[in-house]
């Protein structure tokens, strides 16, 4: 059997580090991985579900972060909780049209006024999921 790629288990870990923020009643509306091209790397944002929500998801976060096997998975730079991309992820939940869309990579996209250059949907809350269908 071969080994997982690092990306691929960046990608398992991100989704368990989501569903641990879930189960914790974090307020985290979004959760995906994209490509930022000016720093030539991937980054998980980490979105809150508003802006006065945004110190309470970084310290859940944080606390989780230091923990493994977050703590080994992720750089420092890998990660970014960011108030500023909730008009993003309400973009993306309603672009997206069909389950499961987690770990879906989504490249090259203009909607909704955004741009994406590459997103790969870790957890989009269900208010944002408003026209998803089961494929």
């Amino acid at each position: 059997m071969a080994a997982e790629s690092p990306i691929e288990t960046k990608l398992e870990v991100s989704i368990e580090l989501a569903q641990r923020l879930i189960g914790q009643a974090a307020p985290l509306l979004a959760a995906y991985w994209e490509f930022q091209e000016e720093a030539d790397c991937w980054r998980l944002v980490l979105v809150p579900s508003s802006q006065n929500e945004e110190q309470r998801l970084i310290k859940q976060a944080t606390e989780l972060l230091i923990e493994a096997p977050y703590r080994s998975a992720f750089s420092l730079s890998d990660v970014a909780v960011d108030s500023r991309q909730i008009g993003r992820a309400q973009v993306l939940g309603a672009y997206i049209r069909v389950k499961p869309y987690v770990g879906r990579r989504i490249d090259t996209t203009f909607t909704g006024g955004q741009y994406f250059e590459s997103v790969v949907p870790v957890y989009l809350a269900q208010e944002l999921l408003t026209h998803v269908q089961v494929a």
